[in-house]
């Protein structure tokens, strides 16, 4: 896992797909005057490759559960990715519907937004139309499906994923609040971290295909090879 690289990777798509937002006065904010699908995909990517800094520190100090929390946000940016392009260009009313909620949730009426959200089942199918090039594929959407459902319960603080905090060496049984220190199960969990950069890594590399970002496309796609 190369962080430095996934982070360079990213920020080249940032520069030359979207460029930079303008600093909004009013608001002592930076926004985005474009409101479009290139601006979403770029920054659920961005959000994604910060996710995996994130979880790579958690999980070397043992903070497995908010690492499994920002997992799920890693896999929901990755499928919305999928999802935004699979017909890009063109937009679906669905892709329409996507994008207005997400420009909706600026800091200014957050709390107001009377947007819709696109239903994460939907979002799921594109992507597995996007990855297998079927219109169904039940293996893909199980998989998926079930890791949406394993992750849900460390973003809804789940009882059995609470539990997994507990342990140690008797008498000194306690919820490792500060980390938990087994070796074996932070190299566990760094599987999870890599599996999930790899994600990030073809996420990228599709975008910038899509955007017909040729360089930027072979880059990112030089950096998957060694996976496969």
């Amino acid at each position: 896992m190369d962080l430095e690289l996934l982070k360079t990777l990213v920020e080249r798509l940032r520069i030359e797909a979207i460029g930079e937002p303008v600093w909004v006065e009013s608001k002592g904010v930076y926004e985005y005057a474009e409101q479009n699908i290139d601006v979403v995909v770029t920054l659920k990517l961005i959000r994604a490759a910060q996710g995996i800094h994130a979880m790579d520190i958690l999980g070397r100090h043992g903070l497995f559960v908010d690492l499994g929390a920002i997992n799920r946000c890693v896999e929901d940016c990755v499928s919305e990715v999928y999802f935004l392009l699979e017909n890009y260009p063109n937009q679906t009313n669905n892709v329409n519907k996507f994008v207005k909620h997400f420009f909706s949730k600026t800091i200014d009426g957050h709390l107001s937004s009377g947007e819709e959200p696109v239903s994460t089942n939907k979002v799921h199918n594109a992507m597995v139309r996007s990855l297998t090039g079927e219109e169904q594929d039940e293996s893909t959407k199980a998989s998926l499906t079930k890791a949406y459902a394993t992750f849900s319960g460390y973003i809804h603080a789940g009882y059995s994923h609470i539990m997994q905090m507990y342990g140690g060496h008797p008498p000194r049984l306690s919820f490792n609040i500060s980390g938990i220190p087994s070796q074996r199960q932070k190299d566990m969990h760094g599987e999870i971290v890599d599996e999930a950069y790899k994600s990030v890594l073809y996420a990228v590399a599709h975008a910038a295909g899509t955007f017909s970002l040729t360089e930027l496309h072979r880059d990112a796609t030089s950096s998957t090879e060694k996976f496969q």
